[in-house]
């Protein structure tokens, strides 16, 4: 699990949602998806089965690319590892909100099978005094609720199961025989070619011997 102060903040909840998966976790606040990347690269194992990216939250709302660009990244560098990726409320810059932020979650998810995307946006926007009075950190019982959404995400990545590969297409059956009728006349057909060729043959030879 990597992350901001977000992921700070709900950290020392998780283990209670999650008394049997061990984790590991390294998060920094006010870090962007830029430096949570860095923050993966440094953590990641491939003992790791599940990999929660808690990011975007810093991020310029008006440049959802970022955000979109380390998933991939991470996307990239994991296989086919689940992923949970936490929905985002955060700050309104110069009148641009988390719209574009979250739609790049919301594809990222459609794009990869098994992504987990706990709704941390829609939490706060149906329980907005699960906040502090800056709307952006969650007060502890936000931080549980928060927990107990990304540990949901986690259970689904452990009980995911991949789909399994496409069957191969069924051989082409073989053609039906051709029906007696049709066997019977090719027969009587391939003897009157014969039986012209043998008379042709006798003809050939009896002229040959009328002259020799």
């Amino acid at each position: 699990m990597v992350g901001d102060s977000l992921e700070e903040l709900t950290s020392p909840y998780l283990q209670r949602y999650l008394p049997q998966v061990p984790l590991t976790i390294n998060a920094v606040g006010g870090y962007n998806s830029y430096q949570i990347f860095d923050l993966f690269q440094e953590s990641f194992d491939p003992s790791h089965t599940v990999v929660v990216f808690d990011a975007g939250t810093n991020d310029n709302p008006g440049y959802p690319e970022i955000l979109a660009g380390n998933l991939q990244a991470v996307a990239a560098a994991i296989g086919d590892r689940c992923m949970v990726v936490p929905t985002i409320h955060g700050l309104t810059v110069d009148g641009i909100g988390n719209e574009g932020k979250n739609r790049v979650v919301a594809e990222f998810a459609a794009s990869r099978p098994g992504t987990q995307t706990p709704d941390w946006a829609g939490a706060v926007a149906t329980h907005p005094e699960l906040m502090q009075a800056d709307n952006l950190h969650p007060t502890p019982e936000g931080a549980d609720y928060r927990a107990r959404l990304i540990a949901r995400g986690v259970k689904g990545c452990l009980n995911y199961t991949s789909p399994p590969p496409p069957e191969k297409p069924a051989l082409e059956s073989k053609p039906e025989l051709a029906p007696a009728e049709r066997i019977a006349r090719r027969q009587r057909s391939l003897l009157r070619d014969v039986g012209a060729a043998v008379a042709s043959r006798t003809a050939l030879l009896a002229a040959i011997s009328l002259y020799a």
